[in-house]
């Protein structure tokens, strides 16, 4: 108990030696406390020491005030050391800079799971550098490898590590239109590129950082330096190897993809198309150079790429083809989970663009416009008549994807061969189905890599049309446009392309028909254009809409 009238008495731990000595309370002011300070002296402070309990124990001394501070109901502890052969000593191994962990959980649970089998077995690499290679590339994508190398075998490729993790966690998902199945650039690209390609593995980082700069704008500086990297290879191996050493090396075609997708995800400028058209030159060289067609995974790959990419493009802008028909099989209904949608689908909407740009004018003579007629006629039924088959029944994504392309098609035919506009009844129709499908994909959160779908109905959605759409989230109406900029907003998140400059076209062919539907005004019926061309194709130049 502390008297009345009497302050209670505290210490301190930071007191002086000075003070200490002579039992006085010391203020611990720095540099100098005040008693040391009145009388001139030097004022100095013990350094702190760490004391460990088990040195206490050895000697038999109590450590700190244990022993002294215990209630009265609580047991005494008990000191008694354990002797030497009770004791036992682990030794623990050292740890370098250059170690690491070459197994996880998975390795372990993997390990005791009874219902493995020899053909889902892979080894893992102990000369890896990477303590996660079994985290990041799936045991199915390992087992279709001959060998098992490591995942960065380069000094490169090493120092954004980071930008390959992200590349595989986040930029692979979203190339896909399957949540199922995996993308062409995990089950085919990233295992060409670890097998021996060090500017293939440079290529993914950047468009990974690329990809993250849109997000994360701190990884800018590093997606430019390693662009300037991969181009400045690319460069210098244009301009020393010869011309069928180049053609044939898959690398090649890797780096100018990357680089295409790289310039799509940036800006979506003129820059692609420049890889696309040098793509073209080295298909084409390596096409005339070898008598066998057939191609490794990677460079059909690629060429299918560079081929989807120019068709689902020109659907925009209108210009010529690069590649021809001849990537596409007019027969084959089996849906590509990377396009989304059938080559077959992919062919007619070849047809369909080659027969607009030769549709006949007002001069044009009757034999000409009965051809036209006929042809635009079988294009239709047979898009009409198309089943497009999926490998897995119950990809509801893949599905939903696929129907909305095919419901565009069907928009593009018809704009493009029979002049309709927005205010035709057949138009308005099969733009409110593809806004139905969106309002349902939305809703259950499955709007994957539809941009083509989506810009084909924002572009033809009739500014008069008052229908009216449940939002996902809080079942509030909205109208049409509102239902479109809320599916570009969810598929900024779910795709590789430029989301924004795709929002920027359509809301400039939105103000465009605003100004025509103000001042009553119907400028392509005046004019050798059709609506399409009119509103869409002046805007839509080097758009990329995979």
């Amino acid at each position: 108990m502390v008297p009345h009238g009497r302050p209670p008495k505290t210490r301190t731990r930071n007191g002086c030696t000075n003070c200490r000595k002579s039992r006085v309370k010391c203020d611990g002011k720095e540099p100098s406390c005040t008693r040391c300070w009145q009388k001139g002296w030097e004022c100095q402070r013990e350094k702190i020491t760490l004391k460990w309990e088990s040195d206490y124990h050895s000697r038999g001394l109590a450590f700190g005030r244990e022993g002294v501070w215990q209630k009265a109901t609580s047991k005494k502890k008990d000191n008694r050391l354990m002797s030497p052969e009770d004791q036992k000593w682990c030794r623990n191994n050292p740890v370098y800079p250059w170690s690491f962990l070459n197994q996880d959980v998975s390795t372990l649970q993997w390990l005791y799971d009874d219902e493995r089998t020899p053909g889902n077995a892979y080894y893992l690499n102990v000369s890896s550098i990477n303590h996660g290679r079994d985290r990041i590339i799936e045991s199915r994508e390992l087992s279709q490898l001959c060998y098992s190398p490591p995942i960065f075998p380069y000094p490169k490729a090493q120092r954004n590590a980071i930008m390959m993790e992200y590349f595989i966690d986040q930029v692979c998902p979203r190339t896909t239109s399957s949540v199922k199945t995996a993308s062409p650039f995990t089950s085919v690209i990233l295992p060409f590129c670890l097998s021996g390609s060090q500017n293939g593995l440079i290529a993914l980082q950047a468009l990974a950082a690329c990809y993250w700069s849109q997000s994360n704008p701190e990884h800018a500086a590093v997606a430019v330096r390693l662009k300037y990297q991969v181009l400045g290879q690319l460069r210098r191996r244009i301009s020393t190897d010869p011309s069928y050493a180049i053609s044939s090396d898959p690398e090649i075609l890797v780096l100018v993809m990357m680089l295409s997708l790289y310039d799509i995800v940036d800006q979506c400028d003129k820059g692609w198309i420049v890889h696309l058209k040098g793509a073209k030159d080295i298909i084409r060289l390596r096409r005339r150079n070898l008598s066998d067609r057939t191609s490794c995974p990677v460079t059909a790959f690629a060429e299918l790429f560079f081929a989807f990419q120019d068709v689902m493009g020109r659907t925009a802008c209108a210009k010529a083809d690069l590649f021809g028909p001849s990537f596409w099989d007019q027969n084959d209904r089996s849906v590509n989970p990377w396009m989304g949608c059938t080559p077959e689908l992919v062919y007619i909407l070849f047809s369909i663009l080659d027969l607009s740009r030769n549709r006949p004018r007002k001069d044009s003579e009757l034999h000409q416009e009965v051809d036209f007629s006929m042809k635009a006629s079988v294009l239709n039924r047979r898009l009409g008549t198309l089943a497009q088959a999926l490998a897995d029944p119950e990809d509801r994504a893949l599905q939903a994807v696929a129907d909305l392309k095919q419901l565009a098609c069907t928009i593009y035919l018809h704009c493009a061969l029979y002049n309709a506009e927005p205010t035709t009844p057949i138009i308005a129709s099969l733009v409110r189905k593809v806004l139905q499908r969106l309002s349902d994909l939305l809703k259950d959160n499955m709007v994957i890599n539809a941009t083509w779908p989506i810009f084909v109905a924002a572009v033809e959605l009739d500014p008069a049309d008052g229908q009216m759409w449940p939002d996902p989230i809080t079942g509030d109406p909205l109208c049409g446009r509102a239902l479109i900029l809320r599916a570009l907003a969810t598929m900024a998140n779910s795709t590789v392309s430029s989301v924004a400059r795709v929002r920027c076209i359509i809301e400039k062919v939105w103000q465009s028909r605003d100004s025509d539907l103000v001042t009553g005004s119907s400028r392509q019926q005046s004019s050798r254009y059709n609506d399409w061309e009119w509103h869409v194709v002046p805007l839509s130049d080097a758009l990329s809409l995979v």
